[in-house]
C-alpha cells in the first residue's frame, strides 16, 4: 500500500512538471489563448487588468478587470504597486501592450504573469463575453463593412488594405508610409485603410487576431498577406512584383 502511494505521489509530481515546463512563455510571460485566459480569471486569484486606453475599456472590456493605459506616463509605477505575491492577468485588444507590460513585470521580480496572447479580439473570435459600453470616444473613421470589403476585394485591380487600430505602436508608424504609397501608385494600386475598432464584424468575419494586419487582393484572390510591421522597401518590391505578373 505504501508502495502504491509513493508510485502515484511520484506521477503526480511528473505529471504537474511536465504541465509547468509546457506552457508557452515569452521573455518570462506565460502566454495563453483566449479560452484558457478566460478558465484563468474565472478563478478570481489574482490581479485583472485591461491595459488599454479608458475609451477602448469604456467601449468593450471583460467584465472583472480593472484598467490602466499601456501609454500613460505614469504607467509602470502605477504597474509595480501590484502584489507580487499573487498572479496577473493582463489583456489587450491583441496582446501587444499586455505582453509589453508583463515583461516589466518580469523583470522587476513578479513570477506569475499571464498574458492573453491574442487580446480580446481573439476572445470575440471564440464568442466570449464581454462588458459592451460606450463606444462614442472611438475614433470613427475609416470603417469597413464586410460587403464594402467584398467589393473592394473582387475589383480587377489590385487592391491593398491596411487594417490597423489607431492605438496600435506599428500602426501608427506605418501610417505616413502607407499615405505616401496611396499617393505614388495612385491609378495602379487601390490602397485603402481600415479601422478594425470600429469595423468588428468584418474583424470576426476575417478572423483576425492582431493588427497591422495588411492584405494584397486582385479579383478575390488573396495575393499578399502579413501580420505586423512591414518595412517601405518590402512592401513596394511586393507591389512591383505584383503589378508585373498581374
Amino acid at each position: 500500500m505504501k508502495n502504491t502511494i509513493l508510485i502515484l505521489l511520484s506521477l503526480f509530481i511528473v505529471k504537474s512538471t511536465f504541465s509547468q515546463d509546457s506552457l508557452k512563455t515569452k521573455n518570462g510571460v506565460i502566454e495563453v489563448d483566449a479560452i484558457t485566459f478566460d478558465k484563468l480569471i474565472q478563478k478570481n486569484d489574482g490581479t485583472f487588468l485591461d491595459v488599454r486606453t479608458k475609451s477602448e475599456y469604456d467601449a468593450e472590456h471583460i467584465a472583472g478587470a480593472g484598467q490602466l493605459n499601456y501609454y500613460a506616463l505614469n504607467f509602470k509605477k502605477k504597474l509595480l504597486m501590484l502584489p507580487k505575491d499573487k498572479p496577473v492577468y493582463l489583456y489587450c485588444n491583441t496582446g501587444y501592450r499586455s505582453q509589453k507590460a508583463g515583461e516589466i513585470l518580469v523583470k522587476n521580480g513578479y513570477t506569475k504573469v499571464y498574458n492573453a496572447e491574442h487580446g480580446i479580439m481573439e476572445r470575440n473570435l471564440k464568442e466570449l463575453p464581454v462588458v459592451e459600453g460606450d463606444k462614442s470616444q472611438l475614433d470613427k473613421k475609416n470603417f469597413m463593412s464586410v460587403s464594402d470589403y467584398s467589393k473592394l476585394i473582387n475589383s480587377d485591380t489590385l487592391v491593398f488594405i491596411d487594417f490597423y487600430a489607431p492605438w496600435c505602436g506599428p500602426c501608427r508608424k506605418m501610417m505616413p508610409m502607407v499615405d505616401s504609397l496611396k499617393t505614388e501608385y495612385y491609378g495602379r494600386i487601390k490602397i485603402v485603410k481600415a479601422n478594425s475598432d470600429i469595423s468588428k464584424k468584418l474583424v470576426k468575419e476575417l478572423k483576425l487576431i492582431g493588427v497591422p494586419y495588411l492584405a494584397l487582393y486582385k479579383n478575390g484572390e488573396l495575393l499578399f498577406e502579413k501580420y505586423g510591421y512591414i518595412k517601405r522597401k518590402n512592401l513596394t518590391q511586393i507591389f512591383e512584383e505584383k503589378l508585373k505578373t498581374n
